[in-house]
């Protein structure tokens, strides 16, 4: 496998857990936003704190996209 193919390769790999990521935080929200008069403090704590970390781990992913296609151009 050539170094573009693998580049290519990764960049498809980190796109797809870009998504993931964002697909976790909206679907973590419109829980929340569906069941916080239903559901306890502490699991809605909880709620929050995944969302954040999947925003975090969201940020990284487009940051180590980003570095990625930077890579590929100057290949």
């Amino acid at each position: 496998m050539s170094k573009l193919d693998k580049i290519k390769a990764e960049i498809s790999f980190h796109e797809k857990m870009f998504f993931t990521a964002l697909a976790v935080i909206v679907g973590l929200i419109g829980w929340s936003a569906s069941n916080f008069l239903n559901t306890s403090a502490f699991v809605l704590l909880l709620a929050l704190f995944g969302t954040i970390a999947s925003a975090i781990y969201g940020i990284y992913q487009y940051r180590f996209i980003k570095q990625l296609i930077k890579e590929l151009e100057d290949a």
